[in-house]
């Protein structure tokens, strides 16, 4: 999926934490839409945002830092998947 930065994620596979694929594919993609315009792919800052109860991190794209969402016990994980 496209991060807010213009940079591609990957999301891993939560259902070990109880949260589908989709699930957490929809969550990724609601939190980057609504930090749009808020990080650019050279910003060295992490941005921070709530999306339906869950606390989500984008990790500076500059460093290709990648995207946290938790919610009590359960934690999705992006990663930037590195360019060819």
């Amino acid at each position: 999926m496209t991060a807010a930065s213009g940079l591609t994620l990957y999301v891993f596979d939560s259902g070990s934490a109880g949260v589908s694929c989709v699930a957490a594919t929809k969550l990724v993609g609601d939190f980057h839409r609504k930090i749009a315009g808020r990080q650019g792919a050279g910003s060295n800052d992490a941005v921070n945002e709530t999306v339906d109860g869950w606390l989500c991190t984008s990790g500076p794209p500059a460093a290709q830092g990648g995207t946290t969402c938790t919610k009590g016990e359960q934690t999705v994980f992006a990663a930037v998947v590195p360019s060819e």
